[in-house]
């Protein structure tokens, strides 16, 4: 099973969460307070697409240049038995080997003929939804998430994937609603409550967010997902003292200046920003997501697009 939550970066905190006290940034209230949250919502909605995109060019080349098949025993088992008995199942344990790997256009290949196979295997129709999802085009995406949820309703992950489409496509409440429907099923999935918490804080608001993300906490504090959220729906209340500070009480002094970056970016504070990555950077070389993210800031102070 694979439990996709969206977090706000490609590297995340760990440890556990205290409580929150004392903040001194100012919360905008009432229905322009509403309007500017979500406003914010939409922005850092948008920012964290592209940071995503950045993240995912900055990480390490794989695939087949790196011979995993001849590397890594257990894909070397799963293609044996593949090729003696190709059932969906096996192309399925196939496709989640490669995928350990971050090889996606081979996993795709393996999900397919999964399909092919069975037309009903909803774990292989979940499988390339994600995929189709994490390559960018949650319209492709769609289509199979919503088979995989007809062949296995009773499954939280396959709603929690198609609700995870619907996020990237802007259905929002759609998207909260197949949440909602991951934790009828399941009500300790913490990967929707995640993604639930995510919904509500691009929503702007912030006390269902934070309650979902603590809740989440609650039943796995080391949850890195989760804490990165937590961070956002501070982060669109307003409270960016409080957003700050939960990154703060991770183990991995290096990922917390990195996420801070990503925070600071979001709200266009781009010299706390820049000084974060480079933090980020001196506590732990290389770091080639952190490398990017302040050449990228940098070179925006720089040319003077940094407003």
């Amino acid at each position: 099973m694979f439990r996709t939550a969206i977090c706000i970066a490609a590297i995340c905190a760990t440890t556990g969460c205290a409580s929150r006290s004392g903040s001194a940034s100012v919360k905008p209230t009432g229905p322009k307070g509403q309007a500017q949250r979500t406003a914010q919502a939409d922005s850092l909605e948008e920012f964290m697409s592209k940071v995503r995109a950045r993240s995912a060019m900055a990480r390490p080349l794989t695939g087949r240049a790196l011979t995993v098949e001849g590397q890594d025993a257990a894909i070397t088992a799963a293609l044996i038995t593949v090729k003696a008995r190709p059932t969906a199942a096996n192309h399925r344990a196939v496709a989640a080997q490669y995928l350990r790997h971050g090889i996606k256009d081979v996993a795709h290949e393996h999900f397919s003929a999964a399909v092919k196979l069975d037309a009903k295997d909803a774990a292989s129709w979940d499988g390339l939804a994600r995929i189709w999802r994490d390559w960018g085009f949650p319209n492709l995406a769609l289509p199979d998430a919503s088979r995989a949820v007809y062949f296995a309703p009773d499954s939280p992950v396959v709603h929690n994937t198609l609700g995870t489409v619907l996020q990237a496509l802007g259905r929002r409440a759609e998207a909260r609603a197949q949440y909602e429907k991951a934790l009828a099923i399941n009500a300790t999935a913490t990967y929707a409550l995640t993604n639930l918490c995510y919904g509500w804080a691009l929503e702007g608001n912030a006390d269902k967010a934070t309650t979902a993300c603590r809740q989440a906490l609650r039943l796995e504090p080391e949850m890195e997902a989760a804490r990165n959220n937590l961070a956002v729906a501070y982060e669109v209340s307003g409270d960016s003292t409080a957003a700050l500070d939960v990154l703060a009480e991770s183990g991995d002094a290096a990922r917390t200046q990195y996420n801070a970056g990503i925070l600071h970016l979001a709200a266009r504070r781009f010299p706390e920003a820049l000084q974060a990555f480079d933090k980020a950077l001196a506590l732990r070389p290389p770091f080639a997501a952190a490398e990017l993210m302040a050449r990228q800031t940098r070179q925006q102070l720089r040319e003077g697009t940094a407003r």
